[in-house]
Order: C-alpha cells, then sequence, then structure tokens
C-alpha cells in the first residue's frame, strides 16, 4: 500500500487528536430533491478513480505520524448520528472522512489530518458532480474542463496534489509566532462531546455592498464586528485586553499551489485596547490594512508557513517519540495557538457551482468544529446568492451569535437564524 507523510499542519492536528476532542470539519450540501442513497454510494466508490490518496487511514509510527493507502470500501451512512459527532482515531485508523445524508441533504465530515477547507470543497463537489450524472444525466466533465473545484474524473492525479506544500515552499528566515495573550471566550460547558450550531442568512450581495460601503472586504467587516461583540461581554467584566480574530488564509492563492491536503496559514486580526473603542469604520481600516498586507508579503507568507515547518523538522524533535511529542505539540498547542486568538473566523467565500449543478443545489454550510480550547467558531460560505454564516459552540450560553447576528441587523442586513441539529 502507498504511504504518505502528512503535511505540516496535518502532524500538528495528528498529535493533538485527543480520546475527547477530534479535529474533524464538515461541508454540506443541501438538494432540492430526494437523494438517492444507491446512486450516491455509486458515486463515493468511483471518487477513488480521481482521488485515491484520499481513500487512507492514519497511522501511527514511533515518530511520526503518516497515511496509509487503503483498499477498504467507504460504506455512505444515514446522518443519524448529529452534526460533527466524534471521530476518533479507531476510525481514523480505517478512513479519515466519512459521507453522510439525508433525506435531501449530502454531507462530507473531514478530519483535518487530511485536508482543509479547499480540499474539502473539492472533494464534496465533484463528489456532487458525479452524483448528479448519475441520477439526472449532467453530462460528465471532459478532460480539458477547468473549475478550481469540480475535477475532471478523466484528468489523472497529479503528484503536486498529495505534496506537504508547506516544507515545498518555507522560506528561508522563520517568523516568530509569539503574539500576546486575548481576551478568551468561555461559558457553560454543554456534555462531554456535544455542540450546537445557529446559521445566519444573509443575501450575499447585500453582505459584500455593506463591506464596500467601509471600504472593507466581507472577511474584514464581519472581524470588526466581532471584535466589538467580544469587546461588549469583556467590558462587562471590567478587563481590557487585546481581541484577535484568527482568519485562515489560503496560501494555494498566494503561493500557487495545487496541494489537495493541508495548506491555509492563520493571520490574527488583533486590536489592542486602546484601538477597542474606535469607530467600526477605524476597526474595518486597521483590520483591512493588516490582512492586506499579509496578503500582498509573499516573502512574509513563506517565512511564516516556515515557522510552522521549523520546530517539527528540528532533529531533537523529528525523531522523538511520539508518545512524547504528541503531550508537548498538545500542550504548545493549547498555550500558543489558540491562546492568542479570541475566536476564529474562517470565510471560504462565494462558490462559484458549474452552471449545470446551480438548479440542483439549494444550499452549502461550512461548519467548524470547536477548537481544542476556544468554545466558539464561526465559519461562512456563499452560494447562489445567499450566505450563510455558522456558529458552533460547547458551551450553554448564546451570547455570541445572538449579539452578532443582532449587529449585522442593526446595520441594515436581514439575518434569517436557524438552528442545525
Amino acid at each position: 500500500m502507498k504511504k504518505y507523510e502528512l503535511d505540516t499542519v496535518g502532524q500538528i492536528y495528528g498529535a493533538i487528536h485527543s480520546k475527547t476532542w477530534s479535529p474533524i470539519f464538515r461541508m454540506q450540501a443541501t438538494l432540492h430533491d430526494v437523494v438517492s442513497p444507491d446512486l450516491l454510494q455509486q458515486a463515493a466508490d468511483e471518487l477513488r478513480i480521481r482521488f485515491p490518496y484520499i481513500f487512507v487511514a492514519l497511522k501511527k509510527g514511533t515518530c511520526s505520524y503518516y497515511l496509509e493507502e487503503n483498499d477498504e470500501p467507504l460504506k455512505i451512512t444515514p446522518d443519524n448520528e448529529g452534526v460533527l459527532a466524534y471521530y476518533g482515531k479507531e476510525e481514523a485508523s480505517h478512513h479519515c472522512f466519512r459521507i453522510l445524508y439525508g433525506e435531501k441533504h449530502i454531507a462530507l465530515e473531514v478530519l483535518h489530518s487530511l485536508t482543509d477547507g479547499h480540499g474539502a470543497s473539492v472533494i464534496l463537489l465533484t463528489l456532487l458532480h458525479r452524483y448528479l450524472e448519475l441520477k439526472h444525466g449532467l453530462p460528465g466533465i471532459s478532460a480539458n474542463f477547468q473549475h478550481n473545484l469540480v475535477y475532471s474524473f478523466n484528468d489523472k492525479p497529479l503528484e503536486e496534489e498529495t505534496e506537504n506544500a508547506f516544507a515545498k515552499n518555507a522560506g528561508k528566515n522563520p517568523v516568530d509566532l509569539k503574539e500576546p495573550k486575548s481576551y478568551e471566550l468561555h461559558g457553560t460547558r454543554l456534555t462531554s462531546g456535544q455542540k450546537l450550531f445557529t446559521i445566519g442568512i444573509i443575501d450575499t450581495d447585500a453582505l459584500i455592498a455593506k463591506a464596500h460601503s467601509y471600504g472593507a472586504t466581507v472577511t474584514t467587516l464581519l472581524s470588526a464586528v466581532m471584535t466589538e461583540v467580544i469587546n461588549g461581554m469583556q467590558n462587562k467584566e471590567l478587563k481590557k485586553e487585546p481581541i484577535a480574530i484568527g482568519i485562515p488564509v489560503n496560501v494555494r492563492e498566494i503561493l500557487a499551489s495545487k496541494t489537495m491536503r493541508n495548506y491555509s496559514a492563520q493571520k490574527s486580526l488583533t486590536l489592542f485596547p486602546e484601538q477597542l473603542d474606535l469607530s467600526l469604520q477605524q476597526k474595518c481600516n486597521l483590520m483591512g490594512q493588516q490582512l492586506k498586507d499579509f496578503l500582498q508579503d509573499k516573502d512574509f507568507v513563506r517565512n511564516m508557513t516556515a515557522a510552522y515547518v521549523a520546530p517539527l523538522e528540528n532533529p531533537l524533535v523529528k525523531y522523538m517519540p511520539c508518545v512524547i511529542k504528541d503531550r508537548i505539540i498538545s500542550y504548545l498547542y493549547s498555550r500558543e495557538a489558540d491562546a492568542v486568538i479570541s475566536i476564529v473566523i474562517s470565510n471560504l467565500g462565494n462558490t462559484n457551482l458549474p452552471d449545470e449543478m446551480r438548479s440542483f443545489i439549494d444550499r452549502l454550510y461550512f461548519i467548524l468544529g470547536t477548537e481544542k480550547t476556544i468554545p466558539n467558531t464561526c465559519s461562512i460560505i456563499s452560494v447562489n446568492g445567499k450566505a450563510f454564516i455558522n456558529f458552533s459552540r460547547n458551551i450553554q450560553e448564546t451570547a455570541i451569535e445572538d449579539e452578532f447576528f443582532r449587529r449585522l441587523q442593526e446595520l441594515g442586513l436581514k439575518v434569517e437564524v436557524e438552528h442545525l441539529k
């Protein structure tokens, strides 16, 4: 069986995957008609033709984790266990993702050890296209078909699709990733493993127009609004700490990679106590400039990703037994990754579906799990003129999403709120 090394971020997620927490997220498509399980299973089986390297088991070696191709069939399952049910290393020793279906939806739940949001989008939409071919007679994708999220089954997998792009494109001068400790969200924890999900649906054009009225992108505007929400919470506690919004950035768009493994870097958009009482416009300006500077500086991006690579390539760490290394990485992740951001906002942007798929797909959801120590996450995806803003939490309190959507409505945006089960 063919073996693959985990990408740099995948190695970290392999190490912090525990008996109580799994680094899993969901991509879901809601269709206009009832799902045929038999045809979906056929499409899932055929997915192996184009993506053999995702049908892999997560294996633990003496000093590192790796992926090994697996000819064990992947069986689709009814979506009965609830969104983002725990996915343990025992399950991962067979497959690193699962395909679920409901009456009118198809979902892909993926371990971050395998890929990120972009990779999962490609897998789900390619699966959906093949399913719709089988059910509705959509024309097959030709070999010269060019789309960044739907791949042709006629194209052979590229070697580049399985590479560790972090290591390949790393700069020679790793930056110091240390950042100031930020305000921590907290609340009353739900019972072990339980998560709740709230989705706000907004007209995409209206959201973009509102962001542009502030001279901002959607990501920047939502980040600025989020700092105001979180600052209101810390004011009640008489605290004045920095607030940092973690923004995962798709590095493929900066350094031109075709990898289907993880390749995103988290940029913190940070406001310090003396900046937290500025106007929303001023917050947009400051945070927008931070993100713009990052996106336009390729050398900095290379050196930032080098900072992910360097510690794991250090011989003292690289050849350290996993039984020791896992504990060290898990401790450092909680102290130096989670502790320096208040919340993650991950925006996959507008999903440009092939024309032939549009009439069959009602909506898309992109749903993050909660971080290991941060109780709330926020993720966004847009399709067919609607933006779906999802909040995940493992606490009882709904203050974050309630206040966030209230503030968007104050800005003149109509928000339809739903709860996903």
